[in-house]
């Protein structure tokens, strides 16, 4: 009889022993994946599950005296749980977010870099073929490249030509589709976009449908590389020992997934991770700029989002003379979602004014989500109106940033970052430049030297690409683009910038 409960209590201690190091090894084996941690770190947190095991197994196994034992015993299976449930927690953790962050560095979104043929709604035609007969309206010299080569394709599709009437604006053409004027509608996603920022256009997507969707890839000429123009493998960059740009990208889209949309946000951060360095530039929604989707026709900064973040990079790109190595892109719902769960933040400011229902007073303000959004939006009431709210933005990266990389804020609010982020974030950085960076942030727990400029620039009306209409823009002041340029430079040559730096001398 005591042989057999001798033999049941090896059993069970054999089990519980297992399920400690099915449990460690669960944790190591997700901490591995995640690849966040410094080396040493994991080597450390390594080592102490391994002395945890044979502190366990040998309270378990050792020992003579059988009070002593049976007691140790009892404390070694306690204590083994403990470690295991430990485990299994952080291996739970290490794999949330490793999905997390797999999830913002594979995000797809809608393109609006298409040109499609809109029929009503309840039209009958279910195929391209049953409109070959119809009248297309399409927007008289907007978009002219991809509507003309969308018009050949629909010719060489039926086999004749089709039947053609002008509008001179968004407007104009959908309501000749919905009045039934005509069969059919030529236009491009960012003019649907658009259109139904008017008043009476707000449902016009919900009215019509798309019969044919045409790439902009597929009406434009392929471009074979020549020998003087050979194609080259891209060099992959160390984003821990070169300096590398990152567009920061603030979609006004609100709900809880990000699609493609104006962008209302438009930072440019220059990063030095060696100096520890980081410029943030800022430049008007409005600015009039060209535009890549068209060729280099005029067009706002905003309207530019439109076409995807890559659109945007190569405008700032051009403007600012530095490569825009990445984009990380949020929309309102996320960012109000992200400064809730770090606890909110401090923001300076050098007026007093109402931002939606908060009121910023002069010197320092915290700010919950609602509110940052607010502040971050507002332009009436803050002087300087679009330059002053782009200063104001900037503040906000820079709180955000501060406040991430300083104290345990991630630790402690660990899942609810993670949360704020699936849908409503995205980034063209790879899950490894990411981890790259987390793991020298959690070895140097450098201080970063943050420091902000906005470009300027003169209000005036000009007939944009994307709205095809006279509509207010901000044309650029080149001294200070010029001077936001050199910044950048210096950044990149590893100088070391000052607030004195930031002001631009006449």
């Amino acid at each position: 009889m005591l042989m057999k409960k001798k033999t049941l209590w090896n059993i069970v201690l054999l089990l519980v022993l297992a399920l400690q190091l099915v449990a460690e090894g669960y944790a190591a084996i997700t901490l591995i994946r995640l690849n966040m941690l410094p080396d040493l770190y994991v080597l450390i947190l390594i080592g102490a599950l391994a002395l945890l095991t044979l502190l366990v197994a040998g309270l378990m196994f050792l020992g003579h005296r059988r009070r002593v034992r049976v007691a140790r015993r009892w404390v070694a299976c306690i204590l083994a749980v403990i470690i295991a449930a430990g485990c299994l927690l952080v291996g739970q953790l290490a794999t949330d977010a490793f999905r997390a962050v797999h999830t913002v560095t594979n995000h797809v979104t809608t393109t609006t870099r298409n040109m499609y043929v809109f029929v009503r709604y309840e039209d009958p035609a279910a195929y391209l073929a049953d409109a070959k007969d119809y009248t297309f309206a399409y927007i008289e010299n907007y978009d002219v490249k991809h509507t003309e080569k969308a018009k050949e394709y629909l010719e060489e599709t039926f086999g004749q030509s089709i039947a053609c009437v002008t509008g001179e604006d968004a407007k104009q053409v959908a309501d000749k589709l919905l009045n039934k004027e005509v069969g059919a509608l030529i236009m491009n996603g960012a003019s649907v976009v658009i259109l139904q920022e008017n008043e009476g256009y707000e449902t016009f997507s919900e009215k019509i449908r798309i019969l044919e969707t045409m790439p902009f890839s597929m009406l434009e000429e392929d471009k074979e590389p020549t020998e003087e123009t050979p194609t080259e493998p891209s060099v992959r960059r160390d984003v821990t020992n070169a300096p590398f740009a990152v567009y920061i990208s603030g979609s006004d889209t609100r709900s809880t997934m990000l699609t493609v949309s104006r962008s209302d946000v438009n930072i440019l951060a220059v990063v030095n991770p060696v100096t520890k360095q980081v410029l943030l530039i800022n430049t008007p929604r409005d600015y009039y700029v060209a535009n890549p989707a068209g060729d280099g026709a005029m067009d706002k900064l905003t309207h530019c989002g439109l076409y995807g973040a890559e659109c945007s990079m190569e405008v700032l790109s051009e403007l600012y003379g530095v490569d825009v190595d990445y984009y990380g892109q949020i929309n309102f719902t996320g960012f109000e979602t992200l400064i809730d769960a770090i606890g909110g933040i401090d923001v300076y400011s050098d007026q007093s004014f109402k931002a939606g229902d908060t009121y910023i007073s002069v010197g320092e303000n915290h700010l919950n989500g609602s509110a940052a959004l607010s502040f971050a939006r507002e332009r009436y009431r803050v002087s300087g109106g679009d330059n002053g709210r782009g200063k104001n933005q900037m503040k906000m990266v820079k709180a955000v940033i501060e406040k991430l990389t300083s104290g345990t804020t991630i630790i402690s609010n660990y899942s609810s970052i993670l949360g704020s982020l699936g849908g409503m974030f995205s980034t063209s950085m790879s899950m490894e430049d990411i981890s790259l960076l987390v793991k020298m942030q959690l070895s140097d727990m450098a201080q970063w030297n943050i420091q902000s400029y906005a470009v300027t620039g003169v209000g005036g009306s000009e007939r944009t690409y994307s709205a095809g209409v006279y509509a207010y823009v901000m044309h650029e002041d080149e001294r200070s683009t010029a001077h936001a340029a050199a910044l950048a430079q210096r950044v990149v040559n590893g100088e070391i910038l000052t607030e004195a730096d930031m002001k631009l001398t006449k």
